[in-house]
């Protein structure tokens, strides 16, 4: 079970260390390339390898 849980989508603000794979393990409960790709397709101006810290991102349900 996640700890973290968003209905229907929630907003995350970018923290040191974060990936969207990490992201995935915290919201959905693994990382796999489904969960990941889910967070992906919500933020599609986003480029996974250049998260800022602080920039908010959507998590979907």
């Amino acid at each position: 079970m996640s700890d973290k849980q968003c209905q229907p989508t929630c907003e995350h603000k970018i923290k040191a260390g974060d990936t969207f794979y990490e992201l995935a393990v915290a919201y959905y409960g693994d990382g796999k390339e489904e969960k990941v790709k889910k967070i992906q397709d919500a933020n599609p101006k986003v480029d996974p390898q250049k998260l800022q810290i602080g920039q908010s991102i959507k998590i979907p349900a």
